[in-house]
């Protein structure tokens, strides 16, 4: 953050004066003479006070302007998840595809968006939704002159939401002429281009008192399928046994049935990728009907069966064609329905987007500024048709059945089996079914293709002003508060979204259409795929979704010099801030009644939050000139903050720290900070909401062979699995399970505390040369997450660990008497809690150095720049429940339905470019190393038995390596071409089955789209 007056004006030296404080992206800096340059006061993104020079005692990294020209990104978001210090953000970005989504956040050290702080010049920017990020989407690329990485604990110095760090956005407001770029990419696969154009327009006025610069910006993404893209992501694969003649690592292989008790070796054949999807399907699945022979059948039923030729039917039930003039049992994987094709792996987005700033000097004490930003995104997500599942009444005479021996016999025989009343619960209807009333219950499991791919455009519009006062307003006396500054503004944010939906289903009416009604035949026939116009006419609706969110800030600060020590000044920054955040989500009436199916139903939310803050800083010299200390500073600060939350109340946060210089070429420099996080409106006030998720039920025949102890068998039992159905594919027929998720008023404050230690090289014998390393260590306590951590974990509390049906975990989980499902309309219900908490820590180490050559293409010379970052994470765990503190997932090197997206532990990027005349040539390596699934990296690192490594299916990512190619070249003065190639290799990402969140691979992680080459131009006056 550039300060105001003198201060502003010095920006040019910022440009190389942090690279002492932490690592350098790109290649803007790297040509300068460091030791050489005329460092004045500026201010460093993590602290408010002015320093002379780069001492700084916090880690800050710089991402320039160059390095997101070079990597063709039109959003900044793919070059913030490739840098180390970012772990992908699994529900942000091009990749996403849930609802809400098409936005882009950031997730600094792996702890999630909510966790770390967006500014644009120092200030906060605009929020979305009740989690109250920003969304990178709405951040101006072209007006970037460069970014400020503080990795590590900040809310002393900005307040809230800062525990794993802040990423500053230094914006141009000193821009004059007229600059438009234009720039194109494509991937090779699909050929699916991007286009994104920006005109900036800028220039001083009042014979230079003041500068307006205005920037326009359209992109228009292309959308792309996983039918699309072909190869490993059209299928939806899972983890099963195939033949060895098939086994492929990133194809699906040809099945191998397991007899029960068996394995699948024993079987004869090895573990790999099957081509799963899910149990609902288009022809319709039936369960909940006894087992012919079974103990739970009898005589009438058993010969109804045998008419239907269904004595070999199993837990999955059964299934037609699609005609529905023929039964047989369903088999699986063979009738599990693919997911794949229809979904997105790229959501299409359009965007513009509107950027003003301005500055006026009213007088050498006072500088007026404006800040305006208006943005509209267009983000469409697809996903395959709905299902519905569940049980429902059906008439014992079906008609549709009639020419089909004894299904209408099987029909009845369940309806004289029923022993009394029951509640038959379909959305916002019930029905009370009797026996022998002419109704019986079988649980269905259908694919509604008749209805149509499920489609949600989103409308997102934002608007931000800012607006301030700034200035230096001189001494109070000659050694009495020097150089002082002052800084005072107030910004406004608005966020509104509409969601428009299609393809959704309601469940009530799906309940009524399937009966006869007055005699005439009943509107649905789902046996086969024969749902007619009238049937999609009866049950379909649209649903139209609002959501709004809003943030307002009020601050003020002085900064200055205090008196001067023997050792330098004492220097300091008081502030206040008074901050609103408010929030809404307003769905649609099937939505808010749960009476729907298709795309995550949910309740109203809507809540704010206020603070009133009062902070300081303080920078104290102890000693200079010295042998062996150059100087000697420690550096404090504080913030009270004043919450109307029941429970957070009033909450203190601060830091201490200390510079040392051992002379001009070593420094060293750590810092202690604690930090809050004070929870968001979803967190307090999020209204329920339905979430399918990757898990794993312990009661079903996915829990491993270990674990299938009579504890577990008991406990499944007690908490409502049929005796029979403990350990079977019929618990869980699909490989995510429904839950609903909400916020809890009162919840109270994350805490963390973060400590660095670093050195910095700076060796005079070698001017162009910067080395940093420093460790750090974050610690959060009291996390506010789902109950148990997830649903994933909740059950794993349950069943595995706690084993206990009264606790809060077993509580939870809800299950279908007939089947023992964990299944709509029984879910398993998660709130949010002050549950868990996380530990990060590791090294972040980077480098640059610059060659001069005497030769070079042009004439003149050229150059060689060198900049490398990398990041060593020695420890990455969470504790789901801290009242339970042995129970630890420690996810460093690992991913999988318990750790989320990879977290390796090193991940490096490193640029080489040469630069001769008006061309630079630019090569970038991105590395990523191997992890192993959590499957069995947590077992075995907690002292369990994991399950045998050699029958997991690709339990290894192995590392990755990308290289990426780019250049610019200058057209004399005013014009510039620029393009690349990244991915040079057309390295496909590595291939999961069960153990990933969607498209077979963490497409948010590794390059999902091959190679992609991108070629723009930039025309400018001067």
């Amino acid at each position: 953050m550039i300060g105001s007056g003198k201060h502003r004006r010095r920006a040019a030296a910022l440009g190389f004066g942090v690279v002492f404080a932490g690592s350098t992206f790109g290649v803007a800096a790297l040509a300068q003479d460091t030791q050489h340059a005329e460092v004045e006061e500026v201010l460093v993104t993590g602290s408010r006070i002015a320093r002379e020079g780069i001492d700084t005692s916090t880690p800050v990294s710089v991402i320039s302007t160059e390095e997101i020209k070079l990597s063709g990104a039109p959003n900044v978001e793919k070059i913030l998840s490739d840098a180390p210090q970012f772990v992908a953000s699994t529900n942000g970005g091009a990749t996403a595809n849930t609802v809400p989504g098409g936005t882009a956040d950031v997730n600094l050290r792996g702890f999630g968006a909510s966790r770390n702080l967006v500014l644009v010049n120092g200030r906060r920017f605009a929020i979305y939704g009740p989690e109250q990020v920003t969304d990178l989407n709405t951040i101006p690329t072209a007006l970037i002159a460069r970014t400020e990485v503080v990795t590590g604990g900040s809310s002393a110095v900005y307040g809230s939401d800062a525990i794993t760090g802040v990423v500053n956005f230094i914006m141009r407001d000193d821009f004059e002429g007229v600059e438009a770029t234009a720039q194109t990419s494509y991937d090779s696969p699909t050929t699916t281009p991007t286009y994104n154009i920006d005109l900036t327009v800028g220039g001083n006025f009042a014979e230079g008192r003041g500068n307006a610069v205005v920037s326009v910006n359209y992109l228009n993404r292309g959308s792309i399928t996983r039918g699309e893209r072909g190869e490993w992501a059209y299928d939806s694969l899972s983890d099963g046994c195939v033949t060895p003649a098939s086994f492929s690592r990133d194809h699906a292989g040809v099945p191998v049935s397991v007899p029960s008790g068996s394995t699948c070796r024993a079987a004869g054949g090895v573990p790999g990728l099957i081509a799963g999807g899910s149990g609902d399907i288009p022809n319709g699945r039936f369960t909940g009907v006894p087992i012919a022979g079974s103990a739970t059948s009898n005589p009438g039923l058993n010969a109804a069966l045998a008419a239907a030729g269904l004595t070999g039917m199993g837990s999955r039930g059964f299934t037609f064609n699609d005609d529905g003039t023929s039964v047989r049992p369903a088999l699986t994987p063979q009738d599990d329905f693919n997911l794949g094709p229809d979904n997105y792996l790229q959501v299409p987005q359009e965007r513009w987007m509107v950027n003003a700033f301005s500055h006026y000097d009213f007088t050498d004490k006072a500088t007026g500024y404006l800040e305006f930003h208006f943005s509209n995104n267009r983000v469409d997500q697809q996903l395959a048709p709905t299902n519905i599942s569940g049980p429902f009444l059906f008439n014992v005479n079906n008609p549709y059945l009639a020419n089909l021996p004894g299904m209408n016999e099987v029909l009845r025989q369940l309806d004289l089996a029923e022993t009394g009343p029951t509640t038959v619960t379909t959305g916002s209807s019930s029905r009370v079914n009797n026996p022998n009333d002419g109704f019986a219950v079988i649980n269905v499991g259908r694919r509604l293709v008749e209805v149509g791919l499920r489609e949600n455009v989103s409308d997102r519009n934002v608007w931000r002003m800012a607006l301030g006062m700034r200035g230096d307003i001189g001494d109070v006396s000659d050694h009495f508060l020097r150089n002082l500054a002052y800084d005072v503004y107030y910004t406004f944010a608005r966020t509104e979204e509409t969601s428009r939906q299609s393809g959704n289903v309601s469940r009530s009416r799906f309940a009524t259409a399937l009966l006869s009604n007055g005699g005439a035949a009943p509107v649905l026939n789902i046996f086969g795929q024969n749902i007619s116009d009238a049937g999609v006419d009866a049950i379909a609706i649209g649903a139209t979704n609002s959501t709004e969110a809003e943030l307002q800030v009020a601050a003020a600060t002085l900064s200055g010099q205090i008196v001067d020590l023997p050792a330098g000044p004492l220097a300091f920054s008081l502030g206040a801030e008074w901050r609103y955040a408010s929030s809404k989500f307003v769905p649609d009436e099937f939505l808010r009644s749960g009476d729907v199916v298709g795309f995550n139903p949910g309740l109203p939310t809507e809540g704010d939050v206020t603070a009133k803050e009062v902070f300081g800083e303080l920078r104290v010299p102890i000693l200079s000139g010295l042998p062996f200390i150059d100087t000697l500073a420690a550096n404090g600060g504080f913030r009270q903050s004043d919450y109307d939350l029941e429970g957070v109340g009033k909450v203190w946060t601060y830091l201490y720290g200390l510079d040392w210089r051992l002379n001009e070429d070593v420094a060293f420099r750590g810092q202690f900070q604690h930090a809050i996080r004070a929870p968001n409106v979803a967190d307090l006030y999020g209204g329920l909401r339905q979430s399918v998720e990757p898990a794993t039920d312990p009661c079903s025949d996915k829990q491993p062979a270990s674990g299938r102890t009579d504890a577990v068998r008991a406990l499944c039992v007690a908490s409502g699995v049929p005796a029979a159905s403990v350990f079977t594919a019929g618990v869980q027929p699909n490989t995510i399970i429904p839950a609903l998720f909400g916020g809890n008023p009162n919840v109270g404050e994350e805490e963390s505390d973060t400590r660095t230690f670093g050195v910095v090289i700076t060796p005079r014998i070698l001017p162009k040369l910067a080395v940093t390393l420093d460790y750090f260590d974050i610690t959060l306590d009291g996390a506010i997450a789902q109950l148990g951590g997830g649903l994933n974990n909740t059950l794993n509390l349950c069943y595995n660990i706690i084993q206990n049906a009264n606790s809060e975990f077993c509580q939870a989980v809800n299950r279908n008497p007939v089947t023992g499902e964990i299944s709509i309309p029984y879910y398993a219900e998660i709130r949010q809690a002050n549950t868990g908490g996380l530990e990060t820590n590791g090294y972040d180490f980077s480098a640059r150095y610059g060659f001069d050559f005497g030769f070079g293409l042009f004439g003149n010379g050229s150059t060689l720049n060198i900049s490398t970052a990398w990041t060593k994470t020695n420890e990455f765990t969470s504790t789901p429940v801290q009242a339970f503190p042995n129970v630890k997932n420690r996810c460093v090197g690992s991913y999988g339905t318990t750790c989320g997206e990879p977290i390796p532990e090193y991940k490096g990027v490193t640029r080489f470019t040469w630069s001769t005349g008006p061309l630079s040539l630019s090569l970038r390596h991105r590395y990523i190393d191997d992890v192993t699934v959590d499957r069995y990296l947590l077992p075995l690192r907690s002292g369990a038995t994991p399950p045998a490594y050699a029958d997991l299916v690709n339990p290894r990512l192995k590392s990755q390596n990308y290289l990426d190619f780019s250049f610019s070249y200058n057209w004399g003065d005013k014009v510039e071409f620029f393009g690349g190639v990244n991915n040079l290799a057309d390295d496909d990402p590595p291939v999961v089955g069960s153990a990933q969140i969607r498209a077979n691979t963490w497409p948010a992680t590794y390059d999902y789209n091959g190679r992609t080459m991108f070629v723009g131009m930039t025309v400018r006056t001067l």
